[in-house]
């Protein structure tokens, strides 16, 4: 079967990205297409991709890779260009930039990672979104993107609302793959709390900053920023106790985690969050707000506790209860499990089954 996969742009390794490792350990042969990719992402975390299987638009302006609200309002148009008539099967994972709305004659399936939330009003508008209103027609190509085909996935329950809510259709959830250790690391003396995020305004680091700054608890932050200014802002917060780590090899991270006493996930409206379930593999609980994907993924108590107010003050009240002693790792381990690799591929290979079956059976 000739298989394409569609990303919006490969230039960080984030929970998206991951996915895309899973789906190309699972179809090999798989083409790639996408409108930027980052050279050394692309030797580091997907080294057998080649000229012949990654497709990248040739003719993208430099402005348009720094600009992603430029690119994002003129996505719509490049996305066509593309000729995917060849393909048996396109798997589309459209978020910001929206490579759902390709044309595909065959068979499309839409692995949903996130809404365009800015077209939908879920975040800010962008400021040339404020001058130009591309949202009025980059919506009604996305809700036609979508209604085009009945094969549509996502990626946490928190999304099926999500995306019900906003194009009234009802997707499937099948939960993204975990990288899972293959057995239970082995954990040290707690000693600090630790962030592993992007440093954007989404992810609402700067109330994990404040809660530890106060308490003065130590914190390690892994993780970098695309947006300085924020970036600026959160050091300018931080007290003595709070430590940036900057880029952290999956390697290194997973040394991080054995003094974890805990990862904090302040981010109010997260789609899925891997980085909770990833600190569970790892033994470690977490500690996040209620809200989005982490509702579906932590146990309250079993492997993690929420803070129900999305304040650092609320966050602090929970720290200054918290004890990790009170958590088992072999428990957040086995809860991890069920959100690994073999368990997505398996639940991927069926869905793509039934379709074919389907398809067979009408012919």
């Amino acid at each position: 079967m000739k298989i394409a996969l569609v990303y919006d742009a490969i230039t960080e390794f984030g929970g998206a990205e991951r996915v895309l490792q899973t789906l190309l350990h699972a179809y090999p042969y798989a083409h790639v297409y996408t409108l930027l990719a980052h050279p050394h992402i692309i030797r580091t975390h997907f080294p057998s991709l080649t000229k012949n299987t990654l497709h990248v638009h040739p003719f993208l302006p430099y402005i348009a890779s720094t600009h992603t609200s430029f690119l994002q309002a003129a996505a719509p148009f490049i996305w066509n260009q593309f000729d995917f008539s060849s393909y048996e099967l396109v798997l589309s994972t459209p978020a910001h930039l929206m490579c759902n709305v390709i044309r595909v004659p065959n068979i499309h399936i839409q692995y949903i990672h996130s809404l365009p939330k800015n077209i939908f009003g879920i975040l800010p508008p962008t400021p040339l979104q404020q001058y130009t209103h591309y949202d009025t027609y980059c919506a009604p190509l996305y809700r036609r993107a979508v209604h085009k085909t009945p094969y549509i996935l996502t990626n946490s329950n928190h999304m099926k609302q999500t995306i019900m809510h906003h194009t009234n259709v009802r997707a499937t959830v099948i939960h993204p793959p975990i990288t899972l250790p293959s057995h239970l690391p082995f954990k040290k003396q707690p000693s600090y709390y630790m962030c592993v995020s992007r440093l954007d305004t989404q992810k609402h680091i700067e109330l994990a900053i404040r809660a530890c700054t106060f308490l003065q608890l130590p914190l390690m932050i892994v993780g970098v920023s695309n947006e300085p200014r924020y970036e600026q802002y959160l050091r300018s917060i931080s007290g003595p106790t709070v430590t940036f780590l900057g880029y952290q090899t999956d390697k290194e991270i997973y040394s991080l985690y054995q003094r974890a006493k805990a990862v904090i996930f302040p981010s109010e409206n997260e789609d899925f969050g891997m980085a909770p379930v990833e600190a569970m593999a790892h033994g470690v609980p977490v500690i996040a707000y209620f809200g989005g994907g982490a509702k579906e993924t932590i146990i309250e108590g079993v492997t993690g506790h929420f803070f129900h107010t999305h304040t650092y003050q609320a966050l602090v009240h929970v720290l200054k209860k918290f004890d990790s002693s009170n958590f088992h790792s072999n428990i957040l381990y086995r809860h991890a499990a069920t959100y690994g690799e073999k368990k997505f591929l398996i639940h991927l290979q069926r869905y793509i089954d039934s379709i074919y079956h389907a398809t067979s059976l009408s012919k």
